[in-house]
């Protein structure tokens, strides 16, 4: 992600939330979003001449199920270190066979009340705006997805050591704490890849059973 974690990860202790409700009317979800049911599980997708089907997984220490495309890998940490350098890289990686999707997860130690995420959305936003080489910026959205998760979106298109790269930053309040999560791909595989996006977004939800043979952290996260 052009080292966008680690970069929002060293300066984010100079945000403070902060209540504005201009802003707080301009992110309130949609009834649309509110009244979603969940998804069916067997959803699968066909991107060009692959077939996508999802798998649950459960991330940070057993607090975060979602699920993700069933071929995706945790990133090995060799490759890890070198796309994301800083030793604030992303907790959990996963990626593409040919590491040209991702799919990060990052908790953080910045408190949070839900009812200041539309603030913080912003505020990161603005952050992002200051360190990155956006080409395309797309907005913020808060949701609330299909198991009642409030989720911060936002999408960007900034330049990449090998083109440019389509970015969602996911924000999410959970047991009092910001998580941040991501997906990323090449701009030109953003329509493609799109619909699996929304997909993730949706499954966001806290870990019901942290001892679940779910849990996929192990040896291969970072």
């Amino acid at each position: 992600m052009n080292y966008l974690d680690e970069q929002i990860l060293s300066i984010k202790h100079g945000l403070t939330p902060k209540h504005d409700e201009a802003k707080l009317s301009q992110l309130q979800p949609t009834d649309s979003a509110q009244q979603s049911t969940v998804l069916n599980k067997s959803m699968v997708f066909r991107i060009k001449d692959q077939i996508v089907t999802f798998n649950p997984v459960i991330v940070l220490d057993g607090k975060v199920e979602v699920e993700i495309p069933k071929a995706f890998q945790l990133m090995p940490l060799e490759q890890a270190k070198f796309k994301y350098p800083s030793e604030h890289r992303p907790k959990v990686i996963y990626t593409s066979f040919d590491g040209t999707i991702n799919i990060t997860f990052n908790p953080t130690e910045t408190t949070l009340e839900p009812e200041g995420l539309p603030d913080f959305i912003e505020q990161m936003a603005d952050v992002l705006r200051s360190v990155q080489p956006i080409r395309k910026w797309m907005g913020t959205e808060l949701i609330v997805n299909d198991y009642g998760f409030s989720i911060g979106i936002i999408r960007f298109v900034a330049a990449g050591v090998d083109g440019n790269l389509y970015n969602e930053m996911l924000l999410f309040v959970l047991e009092g704490y910001v998580i941040i999560g991501a997906f990323n791909c090449t701009e030109t595989d953003t329509e493609a890849w799109l619909p699996v996006a929304r997909r993730i977004v949706q499954t966001f939800r806290a870990a019901t059973d942290p001892t679940s043979t779910l849990f996929e952290e192990g040896d291969g996260s970072i």
